[in-house]
């Protein structure tokens, strides 16, 4: 083990680069199938090297509506060229996206020429930083022997292999999450590091809008450490990095926009049993015939409605007034979306391959994850870590619809499952600030 830590970051980079270069050629440089958001974000990264900015082409719209008018499943709001989802004009600033993944590509597009290995090597740029701080998270609160383990799991994890090819945002943001739970904990003993994990959630909240919900969740932390400064300095750096993006907003649509309007497209559709159906997504009888206020599953007329955001605040409100009217047909979507988030072969993502992933890589490290959670659950640290885990799984099981993939958070388990296997090979962990390594020894 000695000689492991002694070469620890050429293992980790190996560990990183080794997987992804075989995954790169397996599929002879091409992006993996199916194209899922690919092909929004790729377009738009393009235009914004071609000075368009953060905007969709009308040819994109004719597109997209040729495409709507051949699948008739998905109705007539999918069919106006003139609109993206029936909500976004084209060629017009937009803001139904967030901003960092698309300028992100298009930064390393006009670096290195728009091609597929250009996708690989920006995704795993990410993943590099992701598996240091995984290595550095665990080595600072737990031990070395632990946090090379770790970072190697980490760093070869299927599901976290599988989406360095995509060119979505879900690499990013799995990666970015292990450097925000390094300078949160950080943060309860230093204050700049308030401001860092600040200015950290707010790049990864102009990835992926979700880490808005991590803000309540990190001053929370630091309030019951006491460190305010270090809170105050946090949402000081997380709003640092959201001005720019509001502002643009104010000046190019006309409205103060934080949260991206596609989020009212995402909830009509996700909580639509026609548009779950088409992800093979079937809601029980007893469900289907509770299901009152069927008008509002009917898209809205937006005859003489023309910019986002009016077309998004109408849809936003008849997707609420959908949820409220049917409290049994939300609550069992979001059990069910909580079992698939957890089965090791739930959702839409479903193969031999990813089924295999699932028992036997995926399941394990569940399990383990939960039993050393609840050893250490005296252990301020590993709580927090569970914290994290948690929050993404309910936040997803109410508002995100189709079940594609494994939550972004797996890196807790991964985490977990690393002070499990220590603690039983007897590897010494530091303790926390209190004196206390927080870990219950009784069976």
């Amino acid at each position: 083990m000695k000689l492991l830590l002694k070469y620890k970051y050429i293992i980790i980079v190996l560990a990183v680069m080794l997987p992804r270069i075989a995954w790169f050629i397996f599929l002879e440089g091409n992006l993996p199938r199916p194209a899922r958001d690919q092909n929004l974000y790729i377009p738009i990264a393009g235009r914004i090297t071609e000075g368009a900015g953060i905007s969709y082409s009308s040819e994109m719209g004719l597109l997209r509506s040729t495409m709507a008018q051949e699948a008739e499943a998905l109705g007539d709001w999918t069919s106006d060229p003139g609109y993206i989802f029936g909500v976004i004009p084209v060629e017009t600033p937009t803001a139904s996206m967030e901003p960092g993944y698309p300028v992100l590509l298009a930064l390393a597009f006009m670096l290195m020429g728009p091609s597929t290995g250009v996708v690989f090597f920006l995704n795993t740029l990410f993943v590099l930083i992701g598996a240091l701080a995984v290595w550095q998270l665990v080595k600072e609160n737990w031990g070395e022997k632990q946090a090379l383990l770790a970072a190697l799991i980490w760093s070869v994890y299927p599901y976290f292999v599988y989406y360095t090819a995509y060119a979505m945002t879900d690499i990013i943001h799995i990666s970015l999450l292990p450097v925000i739970l390094l300078l949160t904990v950080r943060a309860a003993s230093r204050a700049r590091a308030g401001f860092t994990s600040g200015l950290i959630t707010g790049i990864l909240f102009l990835v992926r809008s979700t880490a808005v919900f991590l803000l309540p969740l990190q001053l929370t932390w630091l309030f019951i450490k006491r460190q305010w400064r270090s809170a105050l300095l946090l949402v000081a750096g997380f709003t640092l990095c959201c001005i720019p993006w509001v502002v643009r907003n104010q000046l190019a649509l006309g409205s103060p926009i934080l949260l991206p309007t596609k989020g009212s497209i995402n909830l009509w559709m996700r909580n639509n049993p026609s548009m779950l159906a088409l992800e093979g997504i079937t809601i029980p009888g007893f469900v289907e015939e509770s299901i009152s206020r069927r008008d509002l599953l009917e898209y809205p007329p937006m005859d003489g409605i023309d910019s986002e955001i009016a077309r998004n605040s109408l849809l936003m409100e008849r997707a609420k007034q959908f949820i409220f009217s049917n409290p049994l047909l939300f609550s069992y979507l979001a059990v069910m979306r909580f079992g698939m988030f957890l089965s090791p072969v739930g959702g839409t993502m479903e193969n031999a391959i990813t089924k295999l992933a699932g028992l036997f890589i995926y399941l394990p490290l569940l399990l383990i994850a939960v039993w050393e959670a609840f050893r250490r659950r005296k252990d301020g640290k590993a709580i927090l870590l569970s914290c994290f885990f948690i929050l993404y799984l309910g936040f997803h099981s109410l508002v995100h619809g189709g079940v594609r993939y494994r939550l972004p958070v797996d890196t807790v388990l991964i985490i977990l499952t690393s002070l499990f296997i220590g603690r039983i090979a007897g590897w010494r962990e530091k303790t926390s600030g209190d004196g206390e390594s927080g870990v219950d020894t009784q069976e």
